[in-house]
């Protein structure tokens, strides 16, 4: 079968597309000969839609049962949903009518491969290049499909060589995305970038380029190419992470846009419905954001995310009660939701139930150990209750997840000063006033008879320089 024919490119490949797709839908027989089956078949295969393939590679063979190719298409599909014995089979039987057939010794190789036998494999690979070179690309979508992408790639470099005038765009394509799972970014997106120099308008590339700048956060650089693959292609799922890459980078208002139209082209399914409400949320748009939760909630009662929005926009209005009472029925739904309990603890915390709210962070934290939040409230908790040696406790545990949190030299601050280990409280406190001025008055609102200790004083009065107040606290214990 060697590399695809480049003829089912473009304009060729969508007629015989529309052609099958017509008469399937007029209920009439067309006939196809076994390259444009051929065809369909990749281009159903290639856009994930396998039962499509499979009625087409049979409707082939009943229009030309004896094909080589047809038989091994089929079995290769057998091969791609997991029917390996029904794939062997066929292999079998159509190296008993033609052994000396490369394609299928091709398929036998990748069956070899799948059934753990590289050193199996190479052997028949080696040999099939051996008598003709033009099934390297062949050998190396082998391994491709078998996720062995090291191996694919040095197959895939010597198909380059063979073919040095003109860098295949398929090739290009397919290296990239080898060093894209192999997380050889940079190589990765030289090549994509490459193939688009040639090819503007490969959608799949431009949607892979983004997807590698939305992984490194280059969020701008992947609102760019998202947009192309949208624009050359149609590609609604660019259009998608567009709208996710714009929700990451802040611009809240393009991104509802993108989720807008997205929604109205694919049925307005839940997910996005509730991206929107997040939109709307996190600018504060309240009533704007209950809507949509409510709207994808009509569409899905038990969607758990709906409902923690809506919980979200009424505690953002201190309508606490109906807070609760959404995100009651998300536990309900999903008991093993972490940040569900999270939400129902700052709840009933806001409403001055403290034991309850306690007992729902450590619910959440024990659902999700890493959870930070969760341990730095329930230190909190503890501070207020006065039992001071289990606030560090938690605050310590808080802190070795989220190394950097804002608050935590404060917690620590407070906590020692309670604990009577002035020194340490002193040294968190110079942190805590360094990160965050404020910290400062938090402290002494806490600890107030701080005021009145001699290791405290320069720092109460101060003036809210920071860098002045760093050098008095520091000063009183250079002395000791």
């Amino acid at each position: 079968m060697k590399k695809k024919d480049q003829a089912y490119k473009g304009s060729r490949l969508e007629e015989i597309v529309l052609r099958y797709e017509s008469a399937l839908q007029e209920g009439r027989s067309e006939y196809f000969d076994v390259d444009d089956i051929e065809a369909l078949i990749d281009y159903y295969m290639e856009d994930e839609q396998v039962a499509t393939a499979q009625t087409i590679t049979e409707f082939g063979l009943s229009l030309h049962p004896n094909n080589t190719n047809l038989k091994i298409a089929q079995a290769k599909i057998d091969l791609f949903i997991g029917h390996v014995k029904e794939s062997e089979e066929i292999a079998a039987f159509l190296q008993t009518l033609e052994p000396d057939n490369l394609d299928i010794k091709v398929l036998v190789g990748q069956l070899l491969l799948f059934r753990g036998k590289k050193d199996e494999a190479k052997v028949l690979f080696d040999d099939v290049i051996r008598q003709d070179a033009d099934y390297t690309y062949d050998v190396a979508y082998a391994y491709f499909d078998t996720f062995d992408y090291d191996t694919a790639l040095l197959y895939f470099e010597q198909e380059i060589k063979l073919h040095p005038i003109k860098d295949e765009l398929d090739v290009l394509f397919d290296m990239a995305y080898c060093h894209q799972q192999r997380n050889d970014l940079e190589k990765s997106i030289n090549l994509y970038e490459k193939l688009l120099d040639e090819d503007p308008y490969s959608k799949d590339a431009w949607f892979n380029l983004g997807q590698i700048h939305f992984f490194n956060e280059n969020l701008e650089k992947a609102i760019e190419a998202f947009d192309y693959a949208f624009i050359v292609g149609n590609d609604y799922q660019a259009l998608l992470q567009k709208g996710n890459a714009l929700f990451q980078s802040g611009k809240l208002q393009s991104a509802i846009e993108a989720y807008q139209e997205y929604a109205d082209n694919n049925g307005r399914p839940p997910f996005v419905i509730v991206f929107i409400g997040e939109c709307y949320e996190k600018t504060g748009q309240f009533e704007k954001a209950k809507s949509y939760y409510t709207e994808a909630l009509r569409t899905d009662v038990n969607n758990t995310n709906a409902l923690c929005g809506m919980c979200i926009c009424h505690m953002e209005q201190d309508e606490y009660e109906k807070g609760i009472q959404f995100i009651d029925r998300a536990i309900e739904i999903e008991p093993t939701l972490a940040e569900a309990w999270l939400y129902k603890a700052e709840g009933h915390l806001n409403l001055n139930d403290t034991d309850e709210a306690l007992r729902c962070y450590k619910k959440a934290a024990s659902l999700d150990p890493e959870m930070a939040e969760a341990l730095f409230a329930i230190g909190n908790i503890y501070i207020d209750k006065g039992e001071y040696a289990m606030a560090l406790q938690y605050y310590k545990k808080g802190a070795e997840i989220d190394r950097g949190a804002e608050k935590a030299d404060l917690y620590f601050a407070i906590t020692y000063f309670k604990l009577g280990e002035i020194e340490q409280a002193h040294d968190h406190l110079i942190e805590a006033v360094l990160r965050v001025p404020e910290s400062k008055e938090i402290f002494f609102e806490i600890c107030p008879e701080a005021k009145e200790h001699i290791a405290f004083i320069s720092l109460f009065k101060a003036e809210s320089n920071d860098d002045n107040a760093a050098n008095g606290i520091n000063s009183y214990f250079s002395n000791l």
